[in-house]
């Protein structure tokens, strides 16, 4: 099977159903190409997806800024993107769905270095601050994610993966993930009982999502219908309000994804346990979750620091030893 015939493949069976398709199809387009469209996939190997990545490395994009157009290599998270998280999918499947044998890929080798910022998560009521600029119809997907810390695609879960008859044990399969894979994650009591709610309104509304708002018909007596809301509309609805609750100014706090950040340090701080933000936040390898630590780290070592500044010392005198100040006054 050649590249071209397992992404194709990969797409009608999983990449048609992913959000974003337009993106995503040019993506494949661009990866299949560096790689070689006729090449076998039993022939792709570490040595092949390296020399792929180079080549993406070294393709420039012009931008135009001002009146002097600049052109621009690829960040190292763009050819990751790019190319890692483009082909890994479709050989994953290739391999276990299809029963293809492929050459083991050491994929954390040829991933090029990504800045990491420092986490940034919601202080005191900064969180309602951004939630008293937006409509309420966003309040209860914004707090979702930010308790839950979902990326803004795997918020918008299908109905059949919910499943909230049991509270106690309820629980959202998350599909469209990075990478390619699946990620379950539990639900608090509480938020069981709003996503039931909501559950069963969107199945009579017949809608595929169960974040929605409610719009009154016009005339006397109009009827309530529900309307679907709308990834892209969720961004900038957060992002405006960042910008309008001074966070974006003060913390460089710039859209959505900040949930996700937050829900990680809420995690990390309340059980010190990196395994247990790992597994909220689905990360396959734990260096990922890895920069959340390192930003606790920061803390304590600020923390540590004024502790330093602001110590007490003894009081100067004619001797430092108080044992012989109270002797010398005996005396």
């Amino acid at each position: 099977m050649t590249l071209t015939a397992a992404a194709a493949r990969w797409w009608d069976e999983r990449g048609a159903l992913l959000k974003g398709g337009d993106r995503l199809e040019a993506r494949i387009e661009r990866a299949v190409a560096l790689v070689g469209p006729a090449r076998p996939i039993r022939e792709i190997t570490t040595q092949v997806v390296s020399r792929a990545i180079e080549k993406r490395r070294g393709q420039t994009r012009t931008h135009a800024k001002g009146d002097k157009p600049r052109e621009y290599l690829p960040t190292g998270s763009t050819v990751n993107r790019d190319m890692i998280d483009t082909l890994r999918p479709i050989l994953n499947r290739a391999r276990k769905a299809w029963g293809a044998t492929l050459p083991q890929i050491d994929w954390a080798e040829v991933r090029m270095d990504e800045p990491k910022p420092k986490p940034k998560e919601f202080a005191g009521d900064e969180l309602d601050l951004v939630l008293a600029k937006v409509r309420p119809h966003w309040h209860d997907v914004i707090r979702f994610a930010a308790t839950y810390g979902c990326r803004v695609s795997e918020l918008w879960f299908a109905l059949d993966d919910i499943d909230v008859n049991d509270p106690g044990a309820a629980r959202i399969k998350l599909r469209d993930r990075k990478g390619g894979d699946d990620h379950m994650i539990p639900l608090l009591p509480a938020d069981a009982a709003m996503i039931a709610a909501r559950l069963g309104r969107a199945r009579a509304a017949e809608l595929e999502t169960v974040w929605f708002r409610e719009k009154r018909m016009p005339g006397p007596g109009g009827q309530v219908i529900l309307k679907p809301l709308s990834q892209a509309g969720l961004e900038i609805a957060v992002r405006r309000a960042m910008t309008a609750s001074g966070l974006r100014a003060a913390k460089g706090m710039r859209g959505i994804h900040a949930t996700r950040h937050h829900a990680a340090m809420q995690i990390l701080r309340a059980t010190g346990n990196l395994r247990v933000a790992q597994r909220l936040l689905g990360h396959a390898d734990i260096k990922s979750t890895m920069v959340y630590a390192h930003a606790i780290e920061d803390d304590v070592r600020a923390g540590l620091a004024a502790l330093s500044r602001n110590s007490p010392e003894l009081p100067t005198g004619d001797t430092e030893n108080p044992a012989q100040d109270q002797s010398a006054k005996k005396a």
